[in-house]
């Protein structure tokens, strides 16, 4: 009984160490994304993510950028490629975002 232990505990705990760097890997997508965002809005507010969707088979990030007391701003990002299209009449986001569900 003693020698089941040791596998249990070993498949535990490589599951948690890889769901648990596939949080920390979102976690600085979703930072990284936002400076770019405040950059091309030439601001040095801090915002953040949300309503992020995946499009495009996982190549692209479609979500909303949150500031304090101003309206949303959606954006597109494609995860490749690190281009970033910011708000709706941009052609990349028209294209890529557009089309899905909010």
């Amino acid at each position: 009984m003693h020698n089941l232990w040791i596998p249990v505990v070993a498949i535990l705990l490589i599951a948690g160490l890889i769901f648990g760097s596939q949080a920390v890997s979102d976690a600085k997508r979703d930072a990284h994304i936002a400076t770019r965002i405040a950059e091309h809005l030439e601001t040095h507010d801090k915002g953040e993510i949300s309503h992020l969707r995946t499009v495009n088979k996982g190549y692209g990030l479609c979500g909303d950028y949150l500031r304090d007391d101003r309206p949303a701003i959606a954006f597109y990002y494609h995860t490749v490629t690190k281009k970033l299209a910011v708000g709706t009449n941009a052609t990349r986001y028209r294209e890529n975002c557009a089309r899905t569900a909010r």
